[in-house]
């Protein structure tokens, strides 16, 4: 991964794609190349576009975060923001996957029903219509726009903010 990052930052880019940087790499060594890359932004004033699964990596190099579905940006918004007010029912459902390490606050697990459809065949509407359970008859016939819930807080849900 550091041999990757030497050969991105050599034609000296002001952005940096990141795909899954560290996704198949032994915890500690994560940790390592997530602060060398933490190091080289703030150095060379990089900005990363980073795509990651890992919710944790995600919180600790962003600054702001779009969730995305079936392709489609669903929530965007500064990243404390979104750790802290998750608005669209994919973004809740996600972090309540989150492990939560205590024994007294249990977190509710949020579970979407349902199969994840074909982004080749993406459904009528809203992509996420087949598996929400806040779905209503425009969520099948629309797709839902983003919309500004407040403070650049964007989110594509009908019921966002309501």
């Amino acid at each position: 991964q550091r041999i990757c990052i030497a050969r991105a930052l050599c034609v000296n880019p002001s952005v940096v794609i990141c795909d899954e940087p560290v996704s198949a790499l032994d915890v500690s060594i994560q940790a390592q190349v997530l602060n060398l890359m933490k190091d080289l932004q703030q150095e060379l004033h990089l900005t990363y576009l980073f795509i990651a699964h890992d919710l944790s990596v995600v919180q600790y190099m962003s600054d702001r975060i779009a969730v995305m579905y079936l392709g489609k940006i669903m929530e965007m918004c500064e990243a404390y923001e979104l750790y802290r007010h998750p608005v669209h029912p994919y973004t809740q459902a996600l972090f309540s996957a989150i492990p939560i390490p205590s024994l007294k606050k249990r977190a509710k697990r949020i579970i979407l029903q349902g199969d994840v459809p074909s982004p080749i065949r993406k459904p009528t509407g809203c992509g996420l219509s087949t598996r929400c359970d806040r779905c209503a008859q425009i969520c099948r016939e629309v797709d839902p726009p983003l919309t500004d819930v407040g403070g650049g807080h964007l989110v594509a849900c009908h019921f966002a903010g309501k």
